[in-house]
């Protein structure tokens, strides 16, 4: 007979049944609470310790540089969906095929491994996928055992934390390649200069041998084994076809200047793709022009060369050169020349003649005077020692004549030329005081930037505007500091019918080239800047070292180079020139006015010539230098009264007294106007005498040793009727002499009056001290 316990015992088989249920329901839940835990594991991102490299490209997507990381890796940040549609089938086939069902470790591939260890055959991999970025996340010994069930329970983790897609996007990234290489897309930019999702089937099977043993098979076109592995692996019986592979020192290190700038400017929020303004394609070929023509000059001391190029509509700067050769240490390659302050020479004058055009002073033809002047003690010369007399202004600027410019100069206001630049965006170094004149030579510092910013505000209607050097950075504010109409005369101003200021574009058309050039004093700076279709470009030729040479001329050496780059941009494209016409609206006309003298009354000159003017702002008085005057015919002198009978009227030259003393000496004498009538009182018209010496400003001194007295010259010039030149010495009379001559004064010590008056009583004062010293 059964008992109760017997009795309510299952059967045998179904019993094992339900133990077997019950054991596994147990195994379920446990595994289920232990995956349950493992949520509350403190968990890191695998790529939050790891910083990338960046890559520096062109306006295209070109590659310009790949920096290294701070652990000294090139590793290049990249996503999944990067990857080519084979290559993921690729990588899960030769790594982890079970990568999708498993949670992080695989037991079978586990137990395989052990298996074939124990029993001497070759070794394998029991780590998967997750197991393998784990180890690389953090930096996990797997050799010893407590590193490898470390390994595998942060594989766990990372499994119960972050997805499938997320673990296989951390494992490309941080993979080894061989040396300091890692990540998929740093090998495939080092060893193929490819983007990943441009790998070919044959190269990506290389690269995804390497990670199990990076250092045997680092990529190396004569790497055997890496050979042998791709064989085996992937080949087998079929035929080989050995892949060329680049070197860690052929990656791309183009516009070193500009890239070693941006990288020392990165920040936190920088990109790790970081597109710049440049053009590859222009930036190497102001490279190839800049190696060319020191190659060509070497042997007469020219070693060094920057050069910019900045598109004016957009303020993008699409080349920068700073220097011959980066690497050269003899001419200090790694200063940007397109940083240094240097001395502008006469690169500033088209900014001096705009202010004058804005200002009303002048117009392109107006008649300005190229003779010896002094600035309060200050004698300046031009480049060639010599004056050309009465000159055009547009032909001033563009022979860059120093003594009109500093004429004009000290005749601008509300701006004048230092607060201009300014505003501009020039950072001076010190006040306007300190410079003076010398600002007007290029006695200043300015950097080549700040020059390709003035001239591009020359082209965009007189709005200042910041460079760019990244197209998605915001614009900068645009200031406008002179009219559409300034800026556009002054660009025509600064061109010429000449060959030198042609260049044939892809097309054969003419491309007018507007430009200037500039020399620093003493030698050490050759420039030359200007437009060149859409382009504004600035070139430089010098050293770093401010070593001098006499050939270092804006004309004769910058000059040269600026019109090999221009010819080759024009040559490479379709270029077209926006200054020729103007624009619809723009406030600007044609006007006619005297060849000769500039003035706007036709009628008293046989040769006129085209001019633009801007109504309302430009000069419209006379210069008096042409005069209707009315001639006795039958004595040939000037009647007292104007009458129509016995009398002509003529149109007579009335040239100042230093201009008609070039004329002279040129050969050309303006013959005086026929004098008055005898019985006439002489009119009091036309230009009052100038002081030429002693120079206004000074302070002239005595010494107590000599004889007391210091000789002073008294000069001055006057109208062509001045006639002789009376000279006072505080109110009493000491001689006289005719314009451009010498009057000898022995001055004591005092403050003194000294008045100079012609013969029609036209007057000029000066005051003079002389002081004494021991």
């Amino acid at each position: 007979m059964l008992t109760e316990a017997q009795r309510l015992r299952p059967s045998h088989k179904f019993g094992r049944l339900a133990r077997f249920v019950a054991w596994a329901l147990s195994f379920l839940g446990v595994v289920v609470f232990a995956w349950l835990l493992l949520g509350f594991v403190p968990y890191t991102d695998p790529l939050a310790n790891f910083d990338f490299s960046t890559v520096v490209t062109d306006r295209h997507g070109q590659i310009l540089r790949i920096s290294l990381t701070k652990d000294h890796k090139y590793r290049i940040r990249m996503h999944l969906d990067d990857l080519p549609a084979f290559a993921l089938e690729h990588v899960l086939t030769y790594e982890d095929r079970w990568f999708w069902w498993h949670v992080g470790v695989n037991p079978l591939s586990l137990g395989r491994a052990c298996l074939t260890m124990l029993s001497g055959g070759r070794r394998l991999g029991g780590s998967t996928i997750t197991m393998q970025t784990v180890r690389l996340a953090y930096k996990i010994h797997s050799k010893t055992i407590l590193g490898k069930l470390r390994q595998m329970f942060l594989a766990l983790v990372l499994e119960r934390h972050i997805s499938k897609a997320e673990i296989l996007e951390a494992y490309f990234n941080l993979a080894p390649y061989g040396g300091n290489v890692e990540g998929l897309a740093a090998a495939a930019q080092v060893y193929f200069h490819k983007d990943v999702s441009k790998l070919t089937v044959a190269e990506l099977e290389a690269l995804l041998l390497v990670p199990q043993n990076p250092l045997q098979r680092k990529p190396a076109t004569d790497n055997e084994y890496l050979r042998a592995a791709c064989k085996r692996q992937w080949y087998k019986d079929n035929e080989y076809a050995p892949i060329r592979f680049f070197k860690v020192q052929d990656l791309p290190f183009k516009a070193p200047h500009l890239t070693t700038e941006l990288l020392a400017l990165r920040g936190e929020d920088t990109p790790h793709v970081m597109r710049t303004t440049i053009d590859f394609a222009k930036q190497r070929l102001l490279e190839q022009i800049i190696t060319r023509y020191i190659a060509r000059r070497t042997n007469y001391g020219i070693n060094n060369a920057s050069a910019l190029l900045v598109h004016w509509p957009t303020m993008e700067v699409r080349a920068l050169v700073g220097s011959a050769d980066f690497f050269n240490k003899h001419i200090e390659g790694q200063i940007d020349g397109t940083r240094a302050r240097r001395s502008p020479g006469s690169t500033l004058k088209p900014f001096i003649y705009a202010l004058a055009l804005e200002q009303g002073l002048i117009h392109p033809l107006s008649i300005l005077a190229d003779t010896p002047r002094s600035f309060r003690g200050y004698d300046p010369e031009n480049f060639d020692h010599g004056f050309q007399g009465p000159i055009q202004a547009a032909r001033a600027l563009r022979a860059s004549r120093n003594v009109p410019a500093l004429n004009l100069a000290g005749r601008l206001k509300n701006p004048d030329l230092y607060t201009f630049l300014q505003e501009a965006g020039v950072q001076f170094l010190a006040s306007a005081d300190h410079y003076g004149l010398a600002l007007v030579l290029g006695g200043a510092e300015v950097t080549m930037r700040e020059l390709a910013t003035l001239y591009a505000m020359l082209a965009n209607d007189g709005l200042v505007q910041p460079l760019k050097f990244v197209p998605d950075k915001r614009p900068g504010p645009a200031r406008s500091l002179l009219k559409p109409a300034t800026t556009f005369v002054t660009l025509s101003m600064l061109y010429d019918e000449g060959p030198d200021y042609i260049a044939k574009t892809r097309t054969g058309r003419n491309l007018p080239l507007r430009f200037k050039t500039g020399t620093s004093n003493g030698f050490r700076d050759a420039w030359c800047c200007g437009i060149v279709g859409p382009y504004v470009l600035v070139v430089w030729v010098g050293n770093f070292n401010n070593h001098a040479n006499p050939l270092f001329v804006g004309g004769w050496t910058a000059k040269p180079l600026y019109l090999d780059v221009a010819r080759a941009l024009a040559g490479a494209e379709d270029l077209r020139d926006s200054f020729l016409t103007p624009r619809h609206g723009l406030d600007v006309e044609k006007i006619q006015v005297c060849r000769n003298t500039g003035d706007l009354d036709t009628s008293l000159c046989t040769e006129t010539a085209e001019t633009w003017f801007i109504p309302g702002v430009s000069p419209v008085k006379p210069t008096g230098i042409l005069r209707r005057i009315q001639i006795n015919t039958a004595t040939g002198l000037r009647p007292c009264i104007p009458t129509e009978e016995g009398t002509e009227q003529v149109v007579w030259e009335f040239w100042p007294s230093d201009l008609a003393k070039m004329f002279k000496d040129a050969g050309l004498p303006k013959p005086p106007p026929p004098p008055f009538e005898e019985a006439c009182r002489k009119p009091v018209v036309g230009q009052v005498p100038k002081i030429t010496r002693p120079k206004q400003g000074l302070t002239f001194y005595v010494s107590l040793k000599g004889p007391g007295t210091t000789p002073l010259l008294l000069s001055a010039q006057g109208d062509a009727e001045c006639g002789q030149l009376n000279w006072f010495i505080n109110g009493r009379f000491l001689g006289s002499n005719l314009p451009g001559e010498n009057l000898l004064f022995e001055a004591i010590p005092g403050k003194y009056q000294i008045m100079v008056s012609d013969n029609l009583e036209r007057t000029t004062t000066q005051t003079i001290i002389v002081k004494s010293v021991p």
